[in-house]
């Protein structure tokens, strides 16, 4: 479960959706440091600094990345030249998933604090990651994000569901417990 922490490509990737400016980049990344530090990558818990750095150099490269992409091939030859091999799909992929939707949830139920739920009907939560229904794996990876995130799901009137058991229009609160 590891890669469930915030990395700071995580953060960049939340960072650039928002469009924030530099000062507001530092501040949600001190606020996520400062009220949610347990769940950031055990190599910034102890260390703004990098976290910072870090998130700023995958932010530069969301912003560029345009410009970056197309100059992939030429470095693509170089580093062959050189003897190295450099996947492409390491580098130019989308680099968003599921996950993120539990972590951007979590940040903005947490560190944004304006409201301590997450609205979101289930079939759109599937349909926004590519997923056309629920397997048994989906569930099951859905479930061990809201394990450890500390997330539960509620059905209007503050029922507690599980998400195999409920309709698929049904529109879900998460709130973290």
């Amino acid at each position: 479960m590891d890669e469930l922490y915030y990395s700071a490509l995580d953060l960049a990737i939340l960072v650039s959706a928002r469009e924030l400016t530099e000062k507001e980049i530092a501040k949600f990344l001190e606020a996520v440091w400062k009220k949610d530090n347990d769940y950031l990558a055990p190599q910034y818990r102890n260390n703004f600094r990098k976290l910072i750095l870090d998130t700023y150099y995958w932010t530069h490269y969301f912003y560029n990345k345009t410009t970056i992409d197309a100059e992939f091939p030429s470095i693509q030859k170089d580093m062959f030249d050189l003897g190295s091999n450099l996947e492409k799909d390491n580098y130019t992929s989308d680099f968003s998933g599921l996950d993120l939707f539990f972590k951007n949830m979590r940040i903005r139920i947490v560190v944004d604090g304006s409201k301590d739920y997450v609205r979101i009907k289930l079939r759109t939560l599937l349909k926004e990651y590519g997923y056309k229904r629920r397997s048994k794996m989906l569930v099951d990876y859905v479930n061990g994000c809201m394990e450890f995130f500390r997330l539960k799901a509620f059905l209007r009137g503050g029922v507690e569901c599980e998400i195999e058991n409920v309709d698929i229009d049904e529109m879900l609160t998460f709130r973290v417990v």
